[in-house]
C-alpha cells in the first residue's frame, strides 16, 4: 500500500491552507503560518519546547507540519530495500521514528517487516497516529498478514523509560531509525546531542539512519522551527559514528521540498572502528 492516497482522506482536516507550509516560499516569506509559528516559540525556555509542541497538537487546528501522506521518498527508497545490501543485513527488523506524528512514515516501516515504534512528545498525537493507523487498517487499506506490529509511546525521545516500558535495549536497539523534520524541529543548540542520541540508539555495523535533509532552502539565520540546515551540517554531526552510505536527490518528496531535498543514509559504525 502506499500511504500517499491517504492525502485524500484526511483533506477535511484542513480548514484554511494559509496556514499551511505546502511550498518552500511559504516557508521563506512572510505568512500567516510562518508568524503563528514564530511566535508560538518565541521567548519560550528551550526546555519548555516540548510543551509547546503539545500544545498545538492538543488545539489540532495548527499543524503546519502534517504532510497528510508517509514521505514519497521514504516510500521509494523502502521499494528498494530488497535490492540493498545495507537493508538485507537487519535481523532485529526493529525501527524507531522519532516525532512521528500521526504516524504515516512509522505504518510505512511497518508495512514492509518491520517492528516500528513511533515517538511523540504530545499525547495528542500519539491518540491521533493510533486513531489513524486503526482507520487504515479497518479500510483494508494495510495488508496485515505482511504487516509488523506498530506502536506508539507518549515520551521524551532523548530518556530512557520507554525503552524500558517496551523492553528494548537503550543501546543498538533500533537497525533502522527515520528522522524528517525532527532534528530541524528542535533549536539548534540540540542537534549534537540529538546526534548522540542516535548513535547510542542504532545497531553498531547494521543500523541504519535515514535522513530526509530538509529545509535545505531555508538560511539559518532566518530561524525557525523548521530550522534551517545543509547538508555539511549532517556531515559534521554523524561522521564520527556514522559512514555515509547513499546521498541522492530523491525523484519524489513532499512538495515542500521539490528540487532540493536530500536522502542521507548513514550505516552505524562498528563499535570497534569508532
Amino acid at each position: 500500500m502506499s500511504t500517499s492516497n491517504v492525502e485524500v482522506t484526511l483533506e477535511p482536516l484542513i480548514s484554511d491552507k494559509k496556514r499551511f507550509f505546502v511550498t518552500a516560499d511559504e516557508i521563506l516569506q512572510p505568512s500567516e503560518a510562518r508568524e503563528t509559528f514564530r511566535k508560538h516559540f518565541l521567548s519560550v525556555p528551550i526546555e519548555q519546547h516540548g510543551k509547546q509542541w503539545g500544545a498545538l497538537w492538543d488545539d489540532g487546528k495548527f499543524l503546519p507540519w502534517d504532510k497528510l501522506c508517509a514521505s514519497p521518498a521514504l516510500e521509494d527508497l523502502m521499494a528498494q530495500k530488497e535490492q540493498l545490501d545495507i537493508f538485507k543485513a537487519h535481523t532485529k527488523k526493529r525501527a524507531l521514528v522519532p516525532g512521528c506524528g500521526r504516524g504515516y512514515d512509522a505504518l510505512l516501516f511497518a508495512e514492509n517487516g518491520y517492528y516500528t515504534v513511533g515517538v511523540e512528545i504530545s499525547g495528542s498525537a500519539v491518540r491521533e497516529a493510533k486513531k489513524w493507523v486503526a482507520q487504515q487498517i479497518a479500510e483494508g487499506k494495510v495488508d496485515k498478514k505482511d504487516m509488523a506490529s506498530c506502536e506508539f509511546i507518549l515520551a521524551d525521545f532523548f530518556e530512557d523509560e520507554w525503552l524500558k516500558v517496551l523492553d528494548i535495549e537503550h543501546r543498538g536497539g533500533f537497525e533502522l531509525v527515520y528522522d524528517y523534520a525532527f532534528l530541524v524541529a528542535m533549536n539548534p543548540t540540540m542537534r549534537k546531542k540529538w546526534a548522540a542520541r542516535m548513535a547510542e540508539l542504532i545497531t553498531p555495523g547494521t543500523g541504519l539512519l535515514v535522513c530526509l535533509e530538509y529545509p535545505l532552502f531555508r538560511p539559518a539565520e532566518t530561524g525557525g522551527p523548521p530550522h534551517g540546515i545543509t547538508s555539511s551540517d549532517y556531515d559534521t554531526l554523524l561522521r564520527n559514528d556514522f559512514d555515509k552510505v547513499m546521498h541522492y536527490m530523491p525523484k519524489r518528496t513532499h512538495k515542500v521540498g521539490e528540487g532540493s531535498d536530500m536522502i542521507s543514509v548513514w550505516k552505524r559504525k562498528e563499535v570497534s572502528k569508532l
